[in-house]
């Protein structure tokens, strides 16, 4: 962010965000952790409606029944992994940067450079999955100017996510209508970051099959490569012991040209939901979504 951006940005501030930066800077992250178990576990009893969809996702990825007790210990897990994610949303403003270099170890990290060789920016696909905010973290790292789309909040929480994300870096842009400016940014050669297990809103998704079984991906991230010509690269990061997080980056994926337009954006999304798919398969429980993926085989699965 340029030095006057940035001012901007300090003086636009809410009150809300400078708490949160205060709050942030004296509570420790591991004692903020602990704090999240007793606040995710009473979560877990009392919301049963979360709580049933995500043993029904678990269920399917395991190839298990919903009441097989490691489907529920899995479901169970999701939520403290979920709490710790809150904790991090809340306690990234106290991060620095040189003190997380330090603690992420990275797999695919040459996959940047291969994918910045094209010239047309670079879409990166994420998840609700691990630290989100390590992810970012990682982006940042890379120097990369990022776009990203929110829908719509209550304004005191809007403000907020906004200057959050502005102090890292990372310009939001409303979620409907903001295709033409993801373009521009990739053509000036920056980083558009998106979601791919958020559900269909608005009924632009894309049949594939997720764990065997055929449900609804956005084609977002596929149609923005085809129409920008920029790579898609999925990544994510997730938490291992000590305080220490391992983060991936997939090789880039790229549009063809060649192929129907319609075929090519299946084809990418194919292979973004296949490196999804090898993420939680080995981090299961640190996948964190409370909605149905499968809500019924074939049928697009809702945002909320």
């Amino acid at each position: 962010m340029a030095p006057e951006a940035g001012a901007n940005a300090r003086r636009k501030r809410p009150w809300v965000y400078t708490l949160n930066r205060g709050l942030a800077q004296l509570v420790p992250l591991h004692f903020a952790y602990w704090l999240s178990v007793p606040i995710t576990d009473i979560f877990y009893i009392l919301w049963k409606s979360k709580r049933k969809k995500a043993e029904r996702n678990h269920a399917r990825i395991l190839g298990r029944p919903e009441d097989d007790p490691l489907v529920r210990h899995m479901a169970h897990r999701t939520f403290r992994h979920f709490g710790r994610y809150i904790v991090e949303l809340l306690s990234v403003q106290g991060w620095s940067l040189d003190s997380m270099r330090e603690r992420i170890d990275i797999e695919g990290d040459e996959h940047f450079d291969e994918a910045m060789a094209y010239g047309k920016g670079i879409i990166f696909a994420g998840a609700h999955m691990g630290s989100i905010e390590v992810a970012s973290t990682l982006v940042l790292l890379k120097d990369f100017k990022i776009t990203s789309v929110a829908e719509r909040l209550p304004k005191m929480l809007m403000d907020w996510l906004l200057a959050c994300r502005a102090e890292m870096g990372v310009e939001l842009l409303p979620a409907a209508g903001s295709g033409m400016a993801l373009v521009r940014r990739l053509r000036r050669g920056e980083m558009v970051a998106l979601v791919v297990d958020l559900g269909v809103s608005s009924g632009d998704g894309l049949k594939v099959r997720f764990f065997g079984h055929e449900t609804v991906f956005p084609a977002g991230p596929a149609r923005l490569a085809r129409l920008s010509g920029a790579p898609v690269v999925f990544g994510w990061a997730a938490r291992k012991p000590g305080g220490r997080y391992l983060a991936h980056v997939s090789a880039p994926i790229l549009s063809n040209r060649d192929l129907d337009a319609e075929e090519d954006a299946r084809l990418i999304t194919e292979r973004i939901v296949r490196e999804f798919e090898q993420a939680v398969r080995r981090y299961p429980e640190q996948w964190y979504v409370f909605r149905d993926m499968w809500p019924d085989e074939g049928e697009p699965a809702p945002s909320r």
